[in-house]
């Protein structure tokens, strides 16, 4: 029998309710068996409407074989082929209440939007698109998520963004929108994150009408609204059209009245996503948000201190991301906050539950971090150095470089990796007893992170003018022989006889 007759004989089979179970897994089956060159022919040999119509039905089994079959069938056709000839069929399905009908047709849509002839195309049939924009109102996340990831493509397109801010489109946002609470902040994540892909896409959805509204939910009674539409807008706030609209807005003024507010539910949901949103502002423009928002460091200064290891971590993470740019450590040096933070940050690591640990020396890792070539930076890491006690590399890093839990010592390893670029930062290896001999010591890992980053420290030591020759040819051999260099059996063997 053909591959032409075997499948006229199964779809033959798809008329009768009674053998669509068993003839779909013929069919499924055939298609995993057989030799992968085989299976596009196969596919194309197959009506697929007739596997579509299988869907229409209560029976969850057949529903279930019914999208594996047309999994298998539609990832073996050409990119845009599945779109101009089952058009309506994947339309139809998009409206199935299985979710995971719809979840198999956008799988489809998703592989095949990414080239532009199939966008181009998928962007003019409306009633598609717009099943598409349904489905972010889905129950099931993983439908949701899907047609979102598929909106954030088209929208970054120019005929994309044209259509999806048509009135037509806007309409069926709103209707999502209206469902319920859940369903309009995720509206608000795709036009946010579309709009941080591309200025003109933001600035046609602006246009709109569809920013705006994101915005007003600053001022909602509802703490949970407001606690999401926070971490919503900082997406926006990092990149340079979107910090300047928020500024137009007073979003940022907004943020800077709402850390100051007492009520206790709203310090709980709000604050941490408020410091958060200001530290990847203050990431890109730090010298403007500390200027016009001094009360952000009056806050991070606070939280160190705060007994709540939430508070805590956010700001010892907000920190250390501002921290890790040159401006960003500048302007934290002229504040004063981080020389009076930091020996806080250390006293409290041996109280701290070890994945707080890890983000604190995380936080040390950045502020330490400097290209070594600009000595105002350096000079202002070597002085946060000593901040952290009075011999910081014995009393507080080599604690968490020797620890024998892999991540804690991979976060201490990272703290001397930041310094070791550092001319003050090499001396003080050098001058730590034993640091050299621990560095070098390859026994001394089993990690495979620990062995990468002693490797990348060894790096920035070997150049160093102020190590003695043996040192050096030490240092230098050992990245000869990479990072994962194992002594030979046979040479081991020799060692052994002499």
């Amino acid at each position: 029998m053909t591959s032409k007759e075997w499948c006229a004989d199964r779809l033959s089979k798809l008329l009768n309710e009674e053998l669509r179970i068993s003839t779909l897994n013929e069919i499924k089956d055939h298609l995993q068996s057989i030799p992968s060159h085989e299976v596009k022919p196969t596919v194309n040999c197959l009506d697929l409407p007739l596997v579509f119509d299988c869907l229409n039905n209560t029976n969850t089994e057949q529903i279930d074989l019914a999208c594996d079959v047309l999994s298998l069938c539609l990832e073996n056709l050409n990119i845009g082929e599945s779109a101009s000839r089952y058009g309506v069929s994947l339309e139809r399905a998009l409206s199935h209440p299985y979710p995971a009908v719809k979840l198999m047709v956008l799988k489809e849509l998703e592989r095949n939007v990414k080239n532009d002839d199939v966008l181009v195309d998928l962007c003019k049939r409306m009633s598609l698109l717009e099943s598409i924009i349904r489905c972010v109102g889905c129950e099931d996340l993983a439908v949701a998520s899907k047609s979102s990831h598929i909106l954030n493509i088209l929208g970054c397109s120019d005929i994309g963004i044209k259509q999806l801010t048509s009135c037509n489109s806007i309409k069926v946002f709103h209707e999502v929108q209206s469902m319920d609470e859940i369903k309009r902040l995720r509206v608000f994540e795709v036009f946010i994150n579309i709009s941080k892909e591309s200025r003109i896409s933001f600035q046609c959805l602006n246009a709109a009408g569809l920013i705006s509204p994101i915005t007003d939910d600053l001022y909602s009674d509802d703490t949970l609204v407001t606690m999401n539409v926070i971490e919503i807008l900082s997406e926006l706030g990092q990149t340079e059209y979107g910090f300047e609209y928020l500024e137009s807005k007073s979003v940022l003024l907004r943020l800077s009245e709402l850390l100051k507010i007492e009520d206790q539910l709203h310090q709980q949901l709000c604050i941490p996503g408020i410091l958060k949103c200001f530290g990847k502002m203050a990431h890109l423009k730090p010298r403007q948000i500390f200027e016009k928002y001094p009360y952000i460091l009056k806050k991070l200064f606070e939280n160190i201190n705060n007994s709540d290891f939430t508070f805590f971590g956010i700001s010892v993470d907000t920190i250390g991301y501002i921290g890790v740019t040159s401006d960003g450590k500048c302007c934290l040096d002229a504040s004063g906050i981080t020389v009076n933070c930091i020996p806080i940050i250390s006293t409290r690591l041996g109280s701290l539950p070890t994945e707080l640990t890890i983000r604190a020396l995380k936080c040390f890792e950045n502020l330490l971090k400097c290209d070594g070539e600009n000595p105002q930076i350096s000079s202002i890491c070597r002085k946060w150095f000593f901040a952290i006690s009075g011999n910081p590399m014995n009393d507080v890093i080599l604690k968490y470089a020797k620890n024998p839990f892999s991540e804690l010592r991979v976060a201490g390893l990272n703290v001397i990796g930041s310094i070791a670029n550092q001319l003050w930062g090499q001396e003080i290896i050098k001058d730590s007893p034993g640091l050299i001999e621990f560095i070098l010591d390859r026994n001394a890992e089993t990690h495979k992170e620990c062995k990468e980053i002693k490797y990348d420290i060894i790096k920035s030591l070997s150049s160093s003018s102020i190590f003695d020759q043996e040192i050096l040819k030490r240092l230098n051999s050992y990245i000869t022989e990479g990072p994962f260099y194992v002594q030979g059996i046979m040479e081991l063997a020799f060692e052994g006889n002499n």
